[in-house]
């Protein structure tokens, strides 16, 4: 059997070390380079829209609609968001109230009758007992052939005369002549406005205005607003207010019960004796202020700010699963995402009422939070983004207002479509001030903004969007997208493999950060306790542990210190500040020790190196507890994972100021009281970070401070550490040392972030 010796041992741990540093480093090189990846939980997606849908229709300002408000907010509060508010505000709503059992059911329908004319000046009726109705439709089903568009004025009406005005331009109108009693009936091509098709047809003493849509079968619902001054007014409100009290039932009729109707017209306008009449009971429409609801919640996180919203409120005619509930369940999700990553922008979220009736919530909104919505950077929003390729409906619309963030959205879509998702794929495009959602309502404020939406579905306002038309295939495929997007935008890279549960949010106080920083700094200390118990320093564990102490700092220095911060705040302003730390450390160096330098004895150079590593880790710690302080600011689950890493390199650094000052015959006490004393600076930095500068301290400013050190720390090493580990004359037991030390630091970096 083979004899296992010293030296092989010696050389089997610096070959494993060897392979551990290595392996970290291509790990972390391929972590870099990819992207984080997200489990989405489309089960937890599809059970928030199947619950959300139970509640019915949720008109803004409905009963329905305030249980789905108050479910999102338990919702929010369930993943973790802060602030969690229900926000009420008073608007123009339109709404139907079913009628009683007692009382008339909403019906209209429409007839030939053949007689004598209406009586001018008498009531609506009058000459129902000179005519005979001679052909009818009979009463036409509410929703299946007619529905009520939004801020429709609503009675009960008879004898109105059907006139077909065609394309309801403003020359048909102006040739029509006095509309009194009339039931007018347009086709609706988009050419015009609703509101000015609406506000004509009121003025010309119209009683009822009825539009259809070529191939439209199942009337939808549409609402009826006017944009004044960049900002949506109700109809009733616009143009002054003027119309308020003259509303008159304004009907979304489908295309066959339009031609039947337009037929009674034509054989009507054969016979001088027959008239084309429409009757109808829309009592139960209703048009007056309602309270809408606006639900909030945050995840604190650093000066940069984005926002992400969906709308709840439906129509009156379905539960809207795919208008939007689908929308409200995945920003739920997408939240429940960020809330674990802790740390980056402040994220705020908001799902909004009053969106059928004009985008109503998300404007009060705006108005109310204008000052604080001031550094908002932008604004994502999420309508109708269920996808279905079966259908025809597999594409993703992206616009965004800003050409800058399209590449980020375009890498966003190559990293999630890949080769999972054929048959779907994601449009991006710029739309300066455009959208037909609540981002509509940030574009007009100013803002930057990002919507993602499905292209129009046949359920689309329609009694029929309940939850089995959510394509359950493909819901994770929006949340994912976003938050590999808002990853980009806030330089987010999956965050540290070991996570530590149990602490969410900020730090309220100042206590948590000084104890954690303190508890890092202390650290320090057990590197100089390990020194201290040890019998005997040889020359090949000294060499070890210079060596292990050099592998630690220069990792440190050059990869954590000067690179990574030069890959995030600039290669310029961190390499100048590098130099001059390095510049700094040489200048003492050569001032403190040109008069004695070659009468030094071997002991005294060990001690010299062992004061100049206290002080430049004790000038290391000192960034290190701001970095703590700013971290925590941020998010204490961070600041702790921090504090785990930082404490786990500081116990070398203690072994490498105690070790040479111990061997240079400073004493054991000694020693060990200068190596926990470097850590103290630690607390001191998250001290000064938090009382004293405050929000003044930038992530720039820790970055170029920590790169400053790492230029202190580098010559140290170099011109110390290293040489005082080469005179020992063990250089294996050196090399192996800073491969252990090296092996140690950049496994910790990598497991703790």
């Amino acid at each position: 059997m083979a004899k296992v010796t010293k030296d092989g041992l010696l050389n089997a741990m610096g070959f494993f070390c060897a392979t551990i540093l290595v392996s970290s480093f291509a790990i972390g090189s391929i972590l870099d380079d990819g992207h984080p990846e997200f489990v989405i939980d489309d089960d937890s997606i599809l059970r928030d829209v199947e619950n959300l849908t139970s509640y019915g229709p949720r008109v803004s300002g409905s009963e329905a609609e305030r249980q789905a408000s108050e479910y999102i907010g338990e919702r929010f509060e369930d993943i973790g968001l802060k602030n969690v508010e229900i926000r009420t505000y008073q608007a123009m709503g339109s709404w139907v109230e079913s009628p009683n059992a007692d009382e008339e059911p909403i019906h209209m329908h429409a007839q030939i009758e053949q007689g004598s004319p209406n009586i001018p000046g008498f009531p609506d009726g009058a000459a129902g007992t000179g005519r005979i109705q001679i052909e009818s439709t009979g009463d036409l089903n509410h929703i299946d052939s007619f529905s009520f568009l939004g801020y429709s004025g609503g009675y009960h009406k008879h004898d109105n005369q059907l006139l077909d005005l065609g394309f309801g331009s403003t020359g048909d109108f102006e040739s029509s002549g006095d509309l009194t009693d009339c039931a007018i009936i347009v086709h609706y091509d988009g050419s015009r406005t609703l509101a000015d098709i609406y506000k004509d047809a009121i003025e010309g003493n119209a009683a009822v205005l009825m539009i259809y849509q070529e191939g439209v079968e199942e009337p939808p619902f549409r609402t009826v607003t006017v944009e004044e001054d960049g900002v949506i007014v109700p109809f009733p409100e616009a143009y002054g207010g003027q119309y308020y009290d003259l509303l008159i039932p304004f009907i979304h009729i489908s295309e066959s019960v339009a031609q039947t109707f337009i037929d009674y017209v034509v054989e009507a306008a054969a016979d001088s004796t027959k008239y084309a009449i429409l009757d109808g009971n829309w009592e139960a429409v209703k048009t007056g202020t309602r309270t809408i609801r606006v639900v909030t919640g945050e995840i604190p996180g650093d000066d940069r700010n984005i926002m992400i919203g969906a709308h709840h409120d439906s129509t009156y005619l379905g539960p809207g699963a795919v208008d939007n509930a689908i929308g409200v369940s995945q920003i739920i999700e997408i939240a429940s995402h960020l809330v674990e990553r802790q740390v980056g922008p402040t994220f705020q979220f908001a799902s909004w009422g009053g969106e059928e009736l004009g985008l109503l919530g998300s404007q009060a909104f705006i108005q109310e939070n204008e000052a604080d919505l001031e550094g908002l950077d932008f604004y994502i929003n999420l309508d109708s983004t269920n996808l279905n390729p079966s259908i025809g409906l597999g594409t993703l619309g992206i616009e965004t207002t800003e050409s800058r963030l399209s590449q980020s959205l375009n890498e966003a879509r190559g990293i999630v479509f890949g080769d999972d998702w054929d048959g779907y794929e994601a449009e991006v495009f710029t739309n300066n001030g455009g959208g037909g959602s609540d981002h509509k309502s940030f574009n007009s404020a100013g803002f930057s903004t990002v919507g993602f939406y499905g292209w129009k579905y046949p359920e689309y306002h329609l009694p029929s969007d309940q939850f089995n038309v959510i394509n359950q295939d493909s819901v994770q495929l929006v949340p994912d997208m976003v938050l590999q997007f808002v990853s980009m935008e806030s330089g987010y890279e999956g965050g540290p493999v070991i996570q530590i549960e149990g602490l969410e949010g900020k730090s309220e106080s100042w206590v948590f950060p000084f104890t954690i920083a303190l508890c890092a700094g202390l650290a320090t200390g057990i590197g100089g306790i390990i020194v201290m118990v040890l019998r005997e320093i040889t020359r090949e564990m000294m060499a070890f542990m210079l060596g292990m102490a050099g592998g630690v700092m220069l990792l440190i220095s050059i990869v954590d210190l000067w690179f990574e911060q030069a890959n995030e705040f600039g290669f310029l302003s961190i390499s100048v500040s590098f130099g001059i730390g390095a510049l700094a450390v040489l200048l003492a160096s050569y001032l403190l020790s040109k008069d004695d330098e070659e009468d030094m004895t071997v002991e005294r150079k060990l001690y010299k190196s062992g004061i100049l590593t206290a002080i430049a880790l004790g000038v290391h710690n000192f960034p290190e507890g701001l970095a703590m302080g700013v971290a925590v600011l941020e998010s204490a689950q961070y600041g702790f994972v921090l504090m785990i890493a930082i404490a786990l390199h500081n116990i070398p650094e203690g072994i490498a100021v105690a070790a040479p000052i111990q061997a240079g015959n400073g004493g054991k006490l000694k020693a060990t009281g200068i190596a926990m004393l470097t850590g103290l600076t630690e607390p001191l930095g998250a001290l000064f970070a938090l009382l004293i500068l405050g929000s003044i301290l930038t992530p720039l400013i820790v970055g170029i401070s920590l790169a400053f050190v790492g230029g202190i720390m580098t010559v140290v090493s170099c011109k110390e550490l290293i040489p005082q580990a080469i005179s020992q004359n063990r250089p294996r037991h050196m090399i192996v040392g800073m491969l252990f030390g090296s092996s140690i630091m950049q496994l910790s970096l990598l497991l703790l972030g």
